[in-house]
């Protein structure tokens, strides 16, 4: 009897345990939307492919072909949907473009529209759209390893290759492209974020003193580049005079107005050294200033530019991607804010995005339709054995006095090593007070090692969906199934002259509710990534927008008030009404 009494107890205080553990668990929380993968179901195959290089250089081949996966989004033939266009870095591979059918598919028109073979002469990189000849059609920049192109959009689904006649066949290192008005003449500029010197051949190399020349102080790398827009179809590199031919190992550009005088900035996320702010002086040149983390300069390995008016004070936050790695190193990603008295603070800790694993291209958007801007960060750097890790070799390396690190034949061999692979994406969701990752919760569980994003309404719902680009693996497209029910504006901005065409660098200050927020549109803003070109805004449950003030590249400001929500609204400059 004895005996039974005590297992019936034990029965008894295991059951309550078991309800009590129940209890205490983590109730799962619903934000009102999710991520549904539909890839596939879209007709999207891409599969992105990575190059070797110099037999002299095998042992870090995994490290030299760790980026280039991209993709850039716009509407390439004016039917109203936005098109992908995905970059290879393979020689021989093709890059495809995707037109948006418009009914949830998309399909390959890479041939027919003649910007599929551009991997001949070296390995793309980078993509970006722009007007550059204020058409209304957008063609298409590749910046490469090897020989940069230019195809023209002719404006009936094809384009023609002009990189030779326009002048910008640059041949280098090329990382990251964007495209900005910097002297305000209405003409689109192209600047190229380069990586190594221009005077290496990665696959016929002469000396394997190819690498950095410091962990944290490296200024050996290839020179940035600012094609100047002419206006004849030629562009004119004038980096060097214009005082931003930066040699700080660009992995990430992004433009700005960053000081409120109307004039674009230049931000670079520099690898293994300071990144570089440089200050536009009334499109007659740049002043540079090396960005300082308060006790000394930044020497991060800067991987991403973004901005946004997180408090909505006017003051667009900069949004740097960095590394960290448990037990190896917690450099940070860092949060750029500039306070009351003019100084520029980290505010990556305190506001919840600072960790983020070896991060890419990070964008920042409306993903709920609350007003608020959240950020969606990729990640992930090489992604093999997943028991053999290089961050020990890596640190040795680092650490070891007489290692020259710029001579590549001193590097550990990578073999099958894996190093910050396999990790899960980060999405911060922005509540207005701070800012916490949901990226598991709503769907976006992939690992694959992403370089850029692009955050495009894909179906022009009103919401925002997101496409991966994964290095050495397949492309993802995530719907946004959002079941909030918020409201929402899209604006397509047409800039007439003196603006350029696209509008990239108009100031839209939305103000709902008396609060008001600033969005900036870029050209191309992001680590491997072009976003949605149109301006998407959301507006909670208001039903109604106070103003909406536009202040064009032009100089001219317009107020606009009684626009229709919950719809996309083309604003032309100087026409006073929408459509």
């Amino acid at each position: 009897m004895n005996h039974l009494y005590s297992v019936k107890w034990i029965v008894v205080i295991a059951v309550l345990m078991v309800v009590l553990g129940g209890c205490g668990a983590k109730e799962k929380v619903s934000y009102g939307f999710t991520f549904e993968e539909v890839t596939k179901k879209a007709g999207i195959s891409f599969v992105h492919a990575k190059d070797t290089f110099d037999p002299k250089v095998s042992n870090i081949f995994p490290w030299l072909a760790s980026t280039g996966a991209g993709v850039a989004v716009a509407d390439y033939n004016g039917d109203g949907w936005m098109d992908i266009y995905f970059i290879n870095s393979k020689r021989g591979s093709a890059n495809v473009l995707y037109k948006n059918n418009g009914d949830g598919t998309f399909q390959d028109v890479s041939k027919a529209a003649g910007v599929t073979e551009v991997n001949t002469d070296g390995i793309s990189e980078a993509a970006v759209w722009l007007d550059y000849d204020n058409s209304g059609y957008p063609s298409l920049f590749i910046g490469s390893w090897g020989k940069s192109r230019l195809y023209k959009n002719n404006g009936n689904g094809t384009f023609t290759e002009v990189t030779d006649s326009a002048g910008v066949g640059y041949r280098g290192y090329v990382n990251k492209v964007i495209t900005l008005d910097y002297d305000r003449d209405g003409l689109l500029d192209l600047y190229l974020g380069c990586y190594f010197r221009e005077t290496i051949n990665m696959w016929n190399l002469t000396s394997t003193k190819i690498m950095l020349s410091d962990f944290e102080r490296a200024r050996n790398g290839g020179h940035n580049v600012l094609y100047h827009n002419n206006g004849d179809g030629t562009f004119t590199d004038v980096a060097a005079e214009m005082g931003v031919d930066d040699t700080g190992w660009t992995l990430a550009t992004g433009s700005a107005d960053l000081n409120g005088d109307n004039w674009p900035d230049i931000y670079n996320a520099n690898d293994f050294g300071p990144d570089s702010l440089y200050l536009n002086q009334a499109g007659k040149g740049f002043k540079k200033i090396v960005q300082s983390r308060g006790i000394g300069d930044d020497t991060f390995k800067g991987m991403n530019v973004d901005f946004a008016d997180v408090f909505h004070d006017g003051k667009l936050v900069n949004y740097v991607s960095n590394i960290s790695k448990e037990k190896y190193l917690l450099e940070g990603n860092q949060l750029w804010h500039e306070d009351a008295k003019g100084v520029y603070r980290d505010v990556a800790a305190e506001m919840g995005v600072k960790q983020a694993g070896f991060s890419w291209g990070a964008r920042f958007l409306d993903v709920d339709n609350s007003g608020q801007m959240s950020l969606m960060v990729t990640n992930g750097f090489i992604s093999a054995s997943k028991k053999k890790n290089y961050w020990f070799d890596m640190g040795t390396l680092a650490t070891t006095p007489g290692y020259i690190v710029e001579d590549a034949k001193n590097w550990p061999a990578f073999k099958e090593k894996s190093m910050s692979g396999y990790e899960h994406k980060k999405l911060f969701l922005n509540d207005g007070y701070s800012f916490t990752d949901i990226a598991q919760e709503i769907g976006l569980n992939f690992t694959e090692d992403s370089r850029g994003v692009a955050a495009v309404d894909l179906w022009n719902r009103g919401t925002l969906d997101l496409v991966f680009a994964n290095q050495g693996g397949p492309a993802r497209v995530y719907k946004n199934i959002n079941n909030i029910g918020n409201h929402w504006i899209t604006l397509k901005l047409v800039g007439t002259p003196p603006s350029n065409r696209d509008g990239v660098g108009a100031k839209v200050t939305f103000t709902v509710n008396g609060v008001s927020t600033v969005i900036e549109r870029d050209g191309g803003n992001s680590h491997g990534g072009q976003s949605d070109p149109r301006i998407h805004f959301g507006l909670k449950q208001a039903t109604s927008i106070d103003s909406i003030r536009i202040q064009w590249p032009s100089g001219r400001v317009e107020e606009k008030s009684n626009i229709p929500i919950d719809r996309i609204v083309t604003i032309v400059e100087g026409a006073g009404g929408v459509s």
